[in-house]
């Protein structure tokens, strides 16, 4: 692995471990026992590797988002998806961890954040249509975009809610939880017998806990 590469995995390692707010760039060539200067050499400080960490992590979300694209029709295509989507936002959970205070600090990421946010709005838009055209969101508008607002805050601020209860959830746990969480927001808008969606859900969360 370059060097590049090894303080970039140093670097997420101990963010998401100590909290961004918490490291230097000090810490991070201290634990990967080489020279600030050497370390400058590749990053000009804290700043740039926040930034080199988000292109990463906003690549990979790209390909996620695109690859989901008209693609999601069954129960098992929307956990998948949810579960791949939160497993990433977990890889780099010191961006959502404390939401508020980083995008204070760095105002430019907020923007970042924002648009992400808003592809990730137009995916879930096209896989609710394809839950069908009798669902209630199909036939109201508003009722679909509030229902999409409450989807974008339960997979936002997942990970913020689970630090702030101070429950140190699992991690396969905590994302099968999430998802569950979002199918059922979306599961009494929809059209057919609203108990057999619901029960459905509940088996498969029941099926790969098990």
């Amino acid at each position: 692995m370059k060097t590049r590469d090894r303080i970039l995995s140093a670097s997420l390692t101990l963010f998401n471990s100590e909290g961004e707010a918490n490291v230097t760039a000090l810490d991070v060539a201290n634990v990967m026992e080489i020279s600030p200067g050497n370390l400058y050499y590749h990053f000009k400080g804290k700043d740039a590797l926040i930034k080199a960490l988000f292109d990463a992590f906003e690549d990979e979300m790209t390909i996620i988002l695109k690859g989901a694209e008209d693609r999601l029709t069954s129960l098992e295509d929307h956990w998948v998806f949810l579960y791949i989507l939160l497993e990433e936002i977990y890889d780099f959970r010191f961006f959502y961890q404390s939401l508020g205070i980083l995008t204070a600090r760095y105002p430019s990421l907020a923007h970042r954040l924002e648009a992400l946010n808003q592809r990730l709005r137009t995916t879930l838009d096209i896989s609710l249509q394809n839950f069908g055209q009798d669902a209630q969101f199909a036939q109201n508008p508003r009722v679909k975009s509030v229902l999409l607002d409450q989807l974008i805050s339960t997979l936002t601020f997942w990970l913020e809610e689970d630090v702030m209860h101070g429950r140190e959830t699992p991690a396969a746990v905590l994302i099968h939880q999430t998802v569950l969480r979002a199918l059922l927001t979306v599961a009494p808008y929809l059209d057919g017998d609203q108990q057999e969606a619901q029960r459905q859900i509940l088996g498969k969360y029941d099926q790969v806990l098990g």
